[in-house]
């Protein structure tokens, strides 16, 4: 049998945005609950998925993790501010890193 080379199936493409979405549902619930650890590593096998098979996580996926410590953003863990330029100022609570996004119209 020969060996598959090259890009993946569109099959795999689909079914790892679906673990993707489903590791961050999962982060998202560990969250609430109050097990960071959990969700952290939860966001880190969603990101690793995301690299393996080359699958861009969505703007809204982005916006709800912490790029420096993987942390899944709640309430309790971050701080959401409206600057008057129009960027949307999000502060992680554990590791203090500040990210600025451009709010669309």
């Amino acid at each position: 049998m020969v060996k598959r080379r090259g890009r993946r199936t569109k099959n795999q493409e689909k079914i790892a945005r679906e673990r993707i979405e489903l590791l961050l549902d999962l982060a998202l619930k560990s969250s609430r609950e109050g097990s960071s650890g959990q969700s952290q590593r939860f966001v880190e096998l969603a990101l690793l998925i995301s690299k393996r098979y080359n699958q861009r996580l969505t703007k809204s996926q982005r916006l709800k993790i912490c790029r420096d410590c993987n942390n899944y953003f709640t309430s309790n863990n971050s701080r959401n501010r409206q600057s008057s330029k129009g960027w949307k100022i999000i502060t992680c609570l554990d590791c203090g890193s500040v990210s600025r996004h451009v709010v669309e119209p």
